[in-house]
């Protein structure tokens, strides 16, 4: 079975222009996210997704320097862009991240594709506050660390139903809004993760405040282990109070 990371990228951010290529330890935000990824035991491939504009020309750029693939496509419609992406491929499963979460790790990225292939469902993902139907008996991840697991059916199935505009613009959204036609499980953050139950925090990198935040993490914690776990991560935080201030509302 081929499993491929499909990330979703793109530069033109409204709130935080060119944020996948600012410079963490000297390299872009998404060099960081790779690099983690990579040390994922299920991971196989790696796909940049991201859009026609020029203002990516500059991600294409690095996928080829990272050896990794780059797909191109349409800009509002991410949905469409991200089931063509990987229909270029020849992928049987499919791990979404977003590329404005750098701090996502390989465990964590294991242990939900373990938890797919257990529960044989169409949807799997570490639950967060972003799930409608994921009650308060759910213990929750921080937002930022996103983990979705599926296969190239289940987002092409998903492309053929949706019209909504809303639900175009974000890939995954129809899908775990619609229960009763997609069987979904959510991987908790209970046993050895219920350090990270803790979905009131945000790691996603929206405004500068939250990149300067990440930039802080990676420079105490990479020199002591280049892939930090995302404990360590957490642990630094909550020894630094003066960083909630970085920290920034959940969206």
């Amino acid at each position: 079975m081929k499993t491929i990371a499909l990330i979703a990228i793109r530069l033109g951010s409204s709130r935080l222009p060119g944020k996948g290529k600012m410079p963490v330890l000297g390299k872009p935000v998404i060099e960081r996210m790779i690099e983690r990824i990579r040390c994922s035991r299920h991971i196989d491939d790696i796909l940049i997704a991201t859009t026609t504009l020029e203002s990516d020309n500059e991600l294409e750029r690095f996928s080829e320097a990272l050896d990794v693939q780059c797909y191109r496509g349409a800009v509002d419609d991410v949905l469409g862009r991200m089931n063509a992406a990987v229909a270029s491929t020849n992928a049987d499963l499919v791990v979404e991240m977003l590329g404005d979460n750098p701090l996502v790790h390989s465990d964590l990225i294991d242990d939900v594709v373990d938890f797919y292939h257990a529960e044989q469902v169409d949807y799997a993902a570490n639950v967060t506050v972003e799930y409608p139907h994921a009650g308060s008996e759910f213990a929750k991840f921080p937002v930022g660390i996103r983990v979705q697991v599926f296969t190239p059916e289940v987002l092409a199935k998903c492309d053929r139903l949706v019209t909504k505009v809303e639900n175009r613009e974000h890939s995954t959204s129809f899908i775990y809004e619609n229960p009763k036609t997609f069987k979904l499980a959510y991987f908790e953050a209970r046993d050895k993760w219920s350090d990270l139950h803790r979905p009131e925090l945000t790691f996603a990198v929206n405004y500068r405040e939250n990149f300067e935040l990440i930039k802080i993490i990676f420079e105490h914690c990479y020199p002591e282990d280049k892939n930090f776990s995302l404990q360590a991560a957490l642990e630094f935080y909550d020894d630094h109070p003066e960083l909630a201030s970085l920290m920034g509302a959940q969206e």
